[in-house]
């Protein structure tokens, strides 16, 4: 008897082993997500483009996050040529990241509003970073209903507003009326509709004190922004809790339409 009930013992001493080992198993290839399906020991191969339209040093920083841990990229001197070195399925990703970067710069317009936001009584906004100011324009209605269905407050004025027309990877500086600059890089459209403004900054020019001495500009905000086109984005720039008002600043960008060749002369 003794023996029997030893050797049952031992028989599920081994089972709990096994089942033990093949759960381990499994949790190890669950963990090892994606990139388990690309076999350590993969030759790697080499993929050289030369880009015609973009900058090389942008594409690397856009490529590198797709590459494995194996993976190397260069640029090549003068030459506006990158070099990849990679597994195939890397490489596949990165031709088809290279092929959406890769082309002439897009046209586009952003439309920049600084908006003061409060009770319906209109008050004058006078948070602790943010003066008193006259309203220029009121709201677009669309962008008006749009907040009132996702924030608390009930009236909306334009204080400064700017439309800027630029293109994919320029740098650049505007004023938005006499108190307010905001400086960026537009990135490039990915995927057809999202669009970074890397550095986006906005500044507040204080005026002049009574003894005629020029204050530095404050800063309101300074981050990158990621943007989808033709949807609003909305950020608050100074708020103060106990007059129920804010500061904040309304985007939106689309593609310009690219001009039509003149007609040929008759």
């Amino acid at each position: 008897m003794n023996v029997q009930r030893a050797q049952s013992t031992a028989s599920r001493g081994r089972a709990t082993s096994a089942l033990g080992l093949w759960l381990l198993c499994i949790l190890s290839l669950l963990s090892a997500g994606p990139a388990s399906a690309e076999a350590p020991n993969e030759v790697l191969k080499v993929y050289a483009h030369t880009l015609q339209h973009r900058s090389a040093k942008d594409a690397m920083a856009l490529i590198r996050p797709q590459l494995t841990n194996r993976g190397t990229i260069e640029e090549q001197p003068g030459s506006n040529t990158l070099v990849f070195r990679d597994t195939v399925a890397a490489l596949s990703r990165v031709k088809a990241t290279l092929a959406e970067f890769d082309r002439p710069p897009e046209n586009l317009r952003l439309d920049i509003q600084v908006v003061k936001a409060g009770p319906k009584t209109r008050s004058i906004i006078s948070p602790p970073s943010v003066s008193a100011e006259q309203a220029v324009a009121e709201l677009p209605e669309d962008l008006e209903n749009r907040l009132r269905n996702l924030l608390r407050y009930e009236d909306y004025q334009v204080l400064a507003k700017a439309g800027v027309s630029s293109k994919e990877g320029d740098e650049v500086t505007y004023s938005l009326g006499e108190r307010y600059d905001v400086s960026f890089k537009l990135g490039s459209v990915m995927a057809g509709r999202r669009l970074k403004l890397e550095g986006f900054k906005i500044v507040k020019k204080i005026p002049a004190t009574n003894k005629g001495r020029r204050l530095p500009p404050r800063q309101l905000f300074h981050a990158t922004l990621n943007l989808w086109l033709e949807k609003p984005f909305t950020l608050v720039l100074a708020q103060d809790d106990s007059k129920q008002e804010a500061l904040m600043i309304a985007i939106s960008c689309h593609r310009e339409p690219v001009p039509a060749d003149p007609a040929p002369a008759r």
